[in-house]
């Protein structure tokens, strides 16, 4: 899985303070420098020049020179500047290595842009911006492709989820799997994507997983609403990318994931990590009473957090809760740090491994052969689009199941 760079942004006012800042960047622990020409107060006949400046200063910091009006997200006092003379200007010029240009200005425009970039080896990045909402995945997919006709080198696509908190979790989710849809059908075109705001901030980190090669961070001020400061991401991206290979066991409630977790530990010698038993840890209640006070989507939203810390764990065994798999995200980030094995029972068996629990808030009032079936089934197509191997467990020992992961994982013992 491939890390992405980190760009963070220039939003100083006058070319004192545009270079002061570009020097504290080029020790910082970031890939590129977006500098926000809209930003900028002083004259226009003087961007070239800086912008040769700002390059020199980086020094191996790849430099990206966009401008943006108040309708792309910009400032107003971006208005002023002649955008078709100044982009292509800067394209032509070789002193910076991308320029950002607005796909909606028109494919004139775009074009003109391209070619003079053709001159000195400037790559083009092709943007699209929607403040107001996130569109189907089809329209994120379509706007994307149009940037790849126009000739553009890497095409980006920002939009806005919405302010509600389970109708923005679906919108990121359309956003990133929109820019997957968009890698598997082009998987040599760069792609860059975020859904804004606090609510978008998941996509920000984690859209490499999905085929974004960039995400915007702050080190200081932030250039769009929803930026990450670059500490920060960069902790998450070391957790997630750090090759990690553990051993995650999911599947229904009642397969053994406890059981078998347990000596998997004993025969590897492995930490043996239950991702339920953390989250009551750190939230110092019962699942059940997180379920009761918080609701499900708050729990959920703790499965996908607390995955972000396990990169950091020498290879385990984890044991994951039976929801843990529902959400693409977590499949994700799951298989970027190691095998992902799910176990499987029938129904019967299920039961009769959980008919004295208390502790299954999902089967409240329901614990029953037929119940348990109709949610299996609800449930069988997420498990078996995260696994990366497949284990049964009906009328096996508990030893036969850890010895068959083992192998399969190519675990020594």
């Amino acid at each position: 899985m491939k890390r992405p760079n980190i760009c963070i942004p220039i939003t100083d006012r006058t070319r004192d303070r545009i270079t002061k800042r570009a020097e504290a960047f080029a020790g910082m622990p970031a890939d590129m420098v977006e500098w926000r020409i809209d930003f900028f107060a002083g004259y226009e006949r003087e961007i070239v020049s800086l912008a040769r400046e700002l390059k020199h200063i980086l020094a191996g910091k790849k430099l990206v020179a966009t401008l943006r009006t108040v309708q792309e997200g910009g400032e107003e006092n971006g208005s002023r500047l002649d955008y078709r003379a100044l982009l292509t200007e800067l394209a032509g010029s070789g002193d910076v290595d991308f320029v950002d240009v607005e796909i909606r200005r028109g494919s004139e425009i775009v074009t003109e842009v391209v070619r003079a970039a053709r001159e000195t080896g400037t790559k083009i990045i092709g943007s699209y911006h929607d403040f107001g909402q996130t569109p189907p995945q089809q329209k994120i997919v379509e706007m994307l492709n149009q940037a790849r006709e126009l000739g553009v080198d890497a095409g980006k696509f920002a939009c806005m989820p919405s302010s509600e908190e389970e109708q923005g979790r679906r919108d990121v989710d359309v956003l990133l799997a929109a820019t997957e849809e968009m890698k598997e059908r082009h998987p040599h075109f760069p792609l860059i994507t975020m859904s804004m705001g606090e609510q978008g901030r998941d996509s920000r980190k984690y859209g490499g997983l999905y085929g974004s090669e960039v995400s915007f961070a702050s080190a200081g001020a932030v250039s769009a609403p929803g930026q990450i400061a670059l500490g920060e991401l960069i902790d998450i991206f070391d957790n997630i990318y750090s090759g990690q290979r553990h051993i995650f066991l999911i599947g229904f409630m009642g397969v053994g994931k406890s059981t078998i977790s347990n000596e998997l530990r004993r025969i590897t010698g492995r930490r043996e990590v239950d991702t339920d038993a953390r989250i009551v840890q750190r939230e110092g209640c019962s699942i059940p009473h997180i379920f009761e006070e918080k609701g499900e989507l708050y729990f959920r939203r703790l499965e996908t957090d607390m995955i972000d810390g396990l990169g950091t764990l020498p290879p385990a065994i984890i044991s994951c809760g039976g929801g843990m798999a529902l959400r693409d995200l977590n499949v994700k980030k799951l298989r970027a740090l190691g095998e992902v094995v799910l176990l499987t029972a029938t129904p019967e068996t299920v039961y009769g491994r959980v008919k004295d629990s208390t502790d299954r808030p999902l089967l409240n009032g329901n614990m029953n052969v037929p119940y348990i079936k109709e949610l299996m089934e609800k449930r069988r197509p997420f498990y078996e689009r995260a696994a990366t191997i497949v284990v049964p467990t009906d009328g096996k020992s508990v030893a036969h199941i850890a010895e068959e992961i083992a192998r399969k994982c190519n675990v020594k013992k």
